[in-house]
């Protein structure tokens, strides 16, 4: 199997690397063996960046815009900026996951003057690509122009729009205060980074899978010391590369059945939106196997945030809440949620709330214990699924991705079917995303499928934060039920893996499987 080639863009007009230099960060990074050679060569570039910086006239008091100049004169070769930094740890992590890298430093393209230049090769780069990882420094919570010019590119180019189709996308935000906007930034450029077509995903475990990168540098050579930003930078580089591992797995063997897409209408008017999804989704019969979790049945009693979640450490198809009142919807309906391969989690988003029923954050919060429980959701494609009323502003499409990408999921762009005075406006648009989802949830369910190993820490949940929960954590028979946990899940999945998989030409394609 060929590498999957991860390409990290670096967005901030003060870069320390140009386009020259770009192979020579990649080869760099190679070079390094270990966390503790990756903390020291990050170190010396941030020093090296700070005294270029000094060389360029910071001591001497010069104002800011002849130090630049200055800085365009030492030839951009070596050192690293503070976004630069978190990208380089990310890339590292990626590689030391399997994958191939390489860096384009996106000032050479979209340079200070504002004139974008030599965008052709910008372009052939990235469609050489499987996913990007883009880092980006925080302006007002949101992402900076490079960064902002980059997206416009790719909006007004349908050509490279369609030829990036189903790569992947991951964030990096740096800022110069610990909680400056990287967040927001990071959810912004996501939700972009969906419509344009690119399936995206957080961080990993490590670091409790949040949206991405979050560094915080607040002056210059700054980043090396923010180990927390760091370790959320490489979560994000180990994420993406193991996803891409799963879908360039997937092109040795294919399902042989159908996918499973899994509705779950968590908020509607006398069942609206279920019953539009329904009549959407008889398109893809023959490609796909559907099925509604009617969750609008039950009452959900909500999450009284347990200091210790989930209640002990099982199997997947173990409910494990502390909540079991009989008539509660997750007591009900818990073996149902692990079925699916693509969820879609369906909502209507009304001008008028009158007859509503929503059990939607109810449903967020206690799928908490799901997503503690070692992340039951992990590498399952995520499509929401909205009927929105023209008018309404519920924002329902960045609530649901924001929520979702925090268990370990791939999302794709929300699927919006636009209602006015009960009549959909875009039949043939939704029919087409239906279809979209259903193709590319295929890919990534023959790939988590065939790349199943026993790897038992991959997705373990690291409670960061939770100190009763560590404790527990800690305890010996603590560690082997986790063990058990996990691999019972992976065994589960080697043994679909056998019964849903067919190779394509190659017997020995389906490793480990059976």
């Amino acid at each position: 199997m060929k590498k999957p080639l991860i390409i990290g863009l670096s967005a901030s007009l003060r870069n320390a690397r140009s386009s020259r230099s770009s192979r020579n960060l990649s080869d760099e990074i190679a070079e390094l063996e270990n966390r503790e050679q990756l903390d020291a060569y990050l170190s010396d570039q941030a020093n090296i960046h700070l005294d270029q910086f000094k060389r360029a006239g910071r001591d001497d008091g010069k104002p800011f815009d002849e130090l630049y100049r200055n800085l365009k004169r030492e030839g951009g070769t070596r050192g690293l900026s503070n976004s630069e930094i978190a990208l380089a740890a990310a890339l590292w992590a990626a590689q030391q996951n399997g994958v191939d890298i390489s860096h384009i430093p996106l000032p050479d393209h979209f340079p200070a003057s504002g004139v974008p230049q030599n965008l052709d090769q910008l372009k052939a780069q990235l469609r050489k690509a499987d996913g990007i990882l883009l880092s980006t420094p925080v302006y007002f919570g949101d992402r900076g122009s490079l960064a902002q010019q980059f997206v416009e590119m790719i909006y007004q180019d349908p050509e490279l729009k369609a030829d990036l189709e189903g790569k992947l996308y991951a964030g990096i935000a740096v800022g110069a205060k610990r909680n400056g906007g990287q967040e927001t930034t990071l959810i912004y450029a996501l939700m972009d980074m969906l419509r344009l077509g690119f399936l995206g995903v957080g961080n990993d475990s490590d670091t409790t899978s949040q949206y991405g990168g979050t560094g915080h540098a607040g002056d210059i050579g700054t980043m090396p010391k923010d180990t927390y930003g760091l370790e959320t930078s490489m979560g994000t580089g180990r994420r993406i590369a193991n996803v891409a591992l799963r879908l360039a797995a997937a092109d040795s063997v294919e399902l042989d059945d159908k996918v499973r897409l899994d509705f779950w209408p968590l908020q509607d008017r006398k069942g609206e939106a279920r019953l539009l999804a329904a009549e959407l989704v008889k398109g893809t019969q023959n490609k796909a196997q559907s099925r509604f979790v009617d969750l609008l049945k039950h009452a959900i009693r909500p999450c009284i945030a347990c200091d210790i979640c989930p209640t002990h450490i099982g199997p997947d198809e173990e409910y494990r809440c502390i909540i079991r009142s009989r008539n509660d919807g997750l007591v009900e309906e818990h073996s149902n949620l692990i079925w699916g391969d693509v969820l879609i989690p369906t909502v209507l988003s009304p001008r008028s709330w009158e007859s509503m029923d929503s059990v939607y954050q109810q449903f967020m919060e206690r799928t908490r214990y799901l997503r503690r429980g070692d992340y039951v959701f992990t590498d399952r494609l995520v499509a929401p699924f909205i009927v929105a009323e023209v008018g309404e502003s519920e924002n329902m499409n960045i609530r649901l991705v924001t929520s979702f990408v925090r268990h370990h999921t791939v999302l794709s762009r929300p699927i919006v079917a636009y209602m006015h005075n009960g009549e959909l406006l875009n039949k043939d648009e939704v029919e087409a995303e239906m279809d979209r989802a259903v193709k590319l949830g295929t890919r990534l369910a023959a790939g988590r499928l065939v790349s199943a190993s026993l790897d038992l820490a991959s997705t373990q949940y690291r409670p960061v934060g939770y100190v009763l929960a560590t404790a527990k954590d800690k305890e010996k028979k603590a560690f082997a039920a986790r063990e058990d946990a996990v691999y019972n899940r992976l065994t589960k999945q080697n043994a679909e893996a056998s019964v849903r998989l067919k190779s394509l030409g190659n017997p020995r394609a389906i490793k480990g499987v059976g």
